[in-house]
């Protein structure tokens, strides 16, 4: 074999390898999500906004109970979009609130997609609209917490 021939054949290869791994990641719906019901049935105090910052990789999420209260919360409305917030009983502050869609995929699994940024209060900015870039994020449950850990 020639050397062209054997280097035409090895980027290739590499070539076949670098697009598959580059494919996305194929969802099952076909599975039922167990964390499907729970997190779409209630309101959620989470440690930050979700997906305000894509860099984030941990987010907690602890039922909510209604009551004064200051801090982030989550709610996974009807079926297909969520909205993450801050909140605070006193109107002194900056409240910004995270829009988007969400999908349940495997049995473990929900990809979140941000829509737009709001920004009300002090802090008032314009809205910000986001490409929706999805993020992956596997579920699990240690007690009474759920989280999210970032996949990609």
């Amino acid at each position: 074999m020639t050397k062209i021939v054997f280097y035409t054949l090895m980027l290739s290869v590499l070539s076949s390898s670098f697009v598959a791994c580059q494919k996305k990641t194929v969802k099952n719906k076909n599975v039922t999500n167990v964390y499907q019901q729970e997190l779409e049935s209630e309101i959620w105090i989470t440690n930050h906004i979700i997906s305000l910052d894509p860099k984030i990789e941990h987010y907690t999420l602890t039922k909510f109970v209604e009551r004064k209260f200051v801090g982030n919360l989550t709610s996974f409305a009807d079926k297909t979009h969520f909205n993450s917030q801050f909140v605070s009983f006193c109107g002194s502050d900056h409240f910004t609130t995270v829009s988007g869609k969400y999908e349940f995929f495997d049995k473990d699994k929900i990809s979140i997609a941000v829509d737009s940024v709001t920004y009300q209060g002090e802090g008032k900015k314009p809205t910000e609209y986001r490409n929706g870039k999805e993020l992956e994020f596997l579920i699990s449950k240690i007690g009474d917490t759920i989280i999210f850990t970032k996949q990609n």
